[in-house]
């Protein structure tokens, strides 16, 4: 309860306005008038509304995260998220509201109930909420078209890495030491003095 009242005043409202549009969404939205039966009754859950719907989830789960004080490193700002979430919802929210079930004729017979008016009005205020929370926050316009231009540039630059051919790997280099020089071969030895061929003079007394 003490980290509810932490809450900006957006917070707050876009908390409490996705909790009652979640309630909301369960009651009949479209009704066919005279239709005692109940069959034709159809509530948020319908068509695009189920897309709405599983927005309205996260956008749940993404404040019960905030309220549990767990921080998720995802490159933008709670703040920002919050808000896209609220837009996205409140877009599919009004496609479901302006686009009536069935579609031709039987779109026709089709009328919106109240509740489909309420749930409208709190989409809207979702929207609301988040804006004044990303003011809290210090955030605006310009920041969202810097995380958008930011995003928009690691996009394209991993685009960039991922189309680039890839750089030849050097030749592994080679850890056997290179074999040593041949060595030289010794200089034959001179020849003895008394081998044949020899050309010095022989002084040994010959017999007679």
């Amino acid at each position: 309860m003490d980290k509810f009242k932490e809450l900006t005043t957006g917070a707050k409202l876009v908390l409490g306005a996705a909790v009652l549009l979640f309630i909301f969404s369960w009651f009949t939205w479209f009704d066919i008038e005279g239709d005692v039966t109940g069959v034709a009754n159809v509530n948020m859950w319908n068509g695009i509304g189920v897309l709405a719907g599983l927005l309205l989830i996260a956008l749940i789960v993404w404040q019960g995260l905030r309220l549990a004080n767990i921080n998720l490193e995802i490159g933008v700002t709670p703040a920002m998220i919050t808000a896209a979430l609220a837009v996205l919802t409140l877009i599919f929210v009004f496609i479901r509201w302006i686009d009536k079930p069935g579609g031709g004729i039987v779109a026709e017979a089709y009328s919106r109930t109240i509740w489909s008016w309420i749930g409208l009005a709190l989409a809207i205020i979702l929207v609301v909420g988040a804006f004044l929370n990303m003011q809290a926050a210090g955030e605006g316009i310009a920041e969202i078209r810097a995380a958008a231009a930011g995003a928009a540039s690691a996009a394209r630059g991993a685009a960039d890495r991922g189309d680039a051919p890839a750089a030849a790997a050097p030749p592994p280099a080679s850890s056997a030491p290179e074999p040593p020089a041949a060595a030289q071969p010794p200089p034959p030895p001179p020849p003895p003095a008394d081998a044949p061929g020899s050309t010095e003079p022989d002084d040994t007394p010959r017999a007679s």
